[in-house]
């Protein structure tokens, strides 16, 4: 007579391998979940920073004008070695006015500082150090986003 069914044994095993496997897959699949969060981050900062530089290159143009008395950033004052710019951005990328900002994902900030080459000439040149950071997830806690943060000399006359 033959019969049907599982043992009680085979049905134990089962659950245990079952047990065994789901959180290793569910896992494995958060873990790929945030790897494509950072690098969809990594590859939105690198476009932002294009942005922030053009924005920066679009400031100094306007400075530069003839006969508009306009100080603004990414020149510092004459009382200050450093200006500050911040921006906020959705997650396409797009800038959002201070008014929306709680729908932000990406929170920039650009410091412009006037370059010293060296310690022996304390005149600031024609050159201004930017830095460029970028936190996200922007509704994180400061001490839980990621930070990206770029540097670059440029020319302080609105040619990057």
């Amino acid at each position: 007579m033959l019969k049907r069914g599982m043992t009680l044994a085979e049905v134990v095993m089962a659950i245990a391998v079952i047990a065994f496997c789901i959180p290793l897959i569910l896992a494995a699949t958060g873990a790929a979940h945030r790897s494509r969060q950072d690098a969809e981050a990594d590859t939105r900062s690198s476009w932002l920073v294009r942005d922030v530089q053009r924005r920066i290159n679009n400031e100094w143009s306007e400075i530069l004008q003839p006969f508009v008395p306009k100080i603004s950033f990414p020149f510092p004052s004459e009382d200050s070695s450093e200006a500050t710019m911040e921006l906020a951005y959705k997650q396409d990328g797009t800038l959002i006015t201070a008014e929306a900002n709680d729908h932000a994902v990406y929170l920039v900030t650009a410091e412009a500082r006037a370059y010293v080459p060296d310690a022996n000439h304390s005149t600031p040149s024609s050159l201004a150090l930017i830095t460029i950071q970028i936190q996200y997830p922007a509704k994180a806690s400061p001490n839980h986003r990621k930070k990206l943060t770029y540097r670059f000399v440029s020319a302080r006359d609105g040619i990057l």
